[in-house]
């Protein structure tokens, strides 16, 4: 065997060799149902995916995420211990419903004298708008990709303070699930996160509502809005009623490193679903239009446009679809 044959370039191009046949199999697949609806829209999902580097957006988004909820904890535990004087530790985690490390940060917190409190409610105030600020940006950039829009350079004031709401939100909900499976066992808990679910909707169009796409009609983020809403009910349900014990017996095992992994495996999911509601967002929009135009053709419905200039503009009703609106400033 020659010195040639054992290269990286030879070993590439005997591997490239191999692969043509299963290339040349999914090139043909694929351009038999690209003509059809689900088909194509598959495809075309998955193009516009690969053009957007949703997997890069996604990590993105998982790591501000992250970097929000760190001082947005320690903003919580701050406030626990101001009020320690009023509760007792037990009475907390009891009604917040955690356990583990986060319980033992929450009775540290209420032992430490109030300068530290003061100090810890201060830099998570400043955590949580130093990351929110970096998180709009990343979520900006990854609409404006998506959509083939272009991205505003000043970051709203409104989509930060938005972001930050749904991510209260999102924890005082898990809050009373976990309640709800405290006191009333699975069979209440689990019927919750149905109007959890629609909650996780109307928020997540709130945000989208701030981000840049080519239409000013709100129902044209409906797709992308039911995606992040089911995905995030889903590890909300997964953390809530399946994880907690796991955890439990993880943090005996592995410490602290099992407990970050599975922390960070959950907002990966979370980011990821999140830059793929943009994408889907514009591909069905650009595919089918909006769910408005259809909503409004209904009889009794179609009625409200012609008397209402403002929901016909809301809507964006008669607008052209190449238009590209960005994001409103503050």
């Amino acid at each position: 065997m020659t010195t040639d044959d054992q290269s990286p370039a030879s070993s590439t191009q005997k591997v490239s060799r191999r692969l043509e046949p299963a290339q040349r199999w999914v090139s043909v697949r694929s351009a038999k149902y690209r003509d059809t609806t689900a088909g194509g829209l598959a495809v075309e999902l998955w193009q516009r995916d690969k053009d957007s580097a949703g997997g890069v957006a996604g990590s993105a988004i998982a790591f501000r995420l992250f970097l929000f909820f760190v001082p947005l904890l320690l903003f919580v535990v701050g406030v626990f211990g101001l009020i320690s004087s009023f509760v007792s530790a037990q009475e907390v985690e009891h009604t917040v419903g955690v356990s583990g490390g986060l319980a033992v940060q929450i009775r540290t917190a209420l032992a430490e004298p109030g300068a530290s409190r003061w100090i810890a409610i201060g830099l998570g105030l400043f955590g949580m708008l130093t990351a929110g600020r970096s998180l709009s940006k990343v979520l900006i950039s990854s609409a404006a990709i998506a959509w083939k829009a272009p991205a505003p350079k000043r970051t709203p004031l409104r989509t930060i303070g938005i972001i930050a709401g749904l991510v209260c939100v999102m924890g005082l909900l898990s809050i009373i699930v976990n309640r709800l499976r405290e006191d009333f066992g699975l069979s209440v808990a689990v019927p919750s996160l149905i109007p959890v679910f629609f909650l996780y909707i109307g928020a997540w169009l709130a945000v989208s509502s701030f981000l840049p796409r080519s239409t000013r009609d709100p129902g044209a983020l409906l797709p992308g809005s039911i995606i992040v809403a089911f995905v995030i009910t889903l590890m909300q349900s997964l953390s809530e009623l399946y994880l907690p014990d796991k955890l439990g017996r993880a943090s005996e095992l592995y410490g602290a490193i099992g407990t970050t992994v599975v922390t960070l495996g959950w907002f990966f999911f979370v980011g990821r679903a999140i830059a793929f509601s943009t994408e889907i967002n514009a591909v069905v929009f650009e595919r089918f239009g909006s769910v408005s135009p259809r909503f409004f053709s209904l009889p009794l419905l179609r009625i409200l446009p012609r008397r209402s200039i403002r929901l016909r503009t809301f809507f964006d009703l008669h607008a052209d679809p190449g238009d590209t609106v960005e994001t409103p400033s503050p």
